[in-house]
């Protein structure tokens, strides 16, 4: 196998993986601390990366090495992304089983209490919390924002609910300039700089 073949099939594998997992050219090159024009570079076949990035790869991927250079068809591992929303969804769903779990033995324990229904206000902001967790690892700024969002105005309006003060309502004054923070930080905040790594 010559270098112009072994870049051919390093680049589909490389394609082939990075969509796999759900990934853009920047989010890769942020993962493995390399400038997302490197990324592209190999993708059209013009460089190849040195073995440690390679191996960075594989790890990344849960591939053997030989799997990225490999002329065969590349091992499929798209039940990974679907797997890793279904984790994240199960760890929203056991927030909702627990707030049942809460509202059940206090209607036991304490049958006179009132709000117990609130069991379920609190569970919303922190489900959607867990949910922007999972998304911030993986890189989804727009699902961030969103789920952020919705976690910062569901808590207030849980506060809001609690207590009998007409003045909680003030909470939600105090939630707008978080909001404002949120939208900078989707708008404004550069990604990660990195640095230039090719060699040539």
């Amino acid at each position: 196998m010559n270098e112009d073949e072994l870049k051919s099939i390093f680049s589909r594998n490389l394609i082939y993986y990075r969509k796999a997992f759900d990934l853009t050219q920047i989010q890769l090159a942020e993962k493995l601390s390399y400038s997302d024009k490197s990324v592209s570079k190999w993708e059209r076949k013009e460089a190849l990366p040195d073995l440690v990035v390679m191996t960075k790869m594989a790890t990344l991927f849960g591939i053997s090495l030989n799997d990225l250079i490999s002329s065969k068809t590349p091992r499929k591992v798209g039940k990974y992304t679907r797997n890793r929303y279904l984790i994240a969804t199960m760890m929203a769903v056991g927030i909702w089983a627990i707030a049942t779990a809460v509202f059940v033995f206090l209607r036991i324990l304490l049958p006179d209490m009132e709000k117990t229904w609130l069991a379920y206000i609190y569970a919303i902001p922190a489900s959607f919390l867990v949910l922007s967790i999972f998304f911030r690892i993986w890189n989804h700024r727009l699902i961030v924002f969103i789920f952020s969002s919705i976690t910062l105005w569901t808590l207030a309006l849980s506060i809001f609910l609690s207590f009998e003060n007409p003045r909680l309502w003030l909470f939600f004054i105090a939630g707008i300039p978080l909001q404002i923070l949120l939208v900078l930080w989707l708008v404004l905040l550069p990604r990660k700089a990195l640095p230039p790594i090719e060699k040539e």
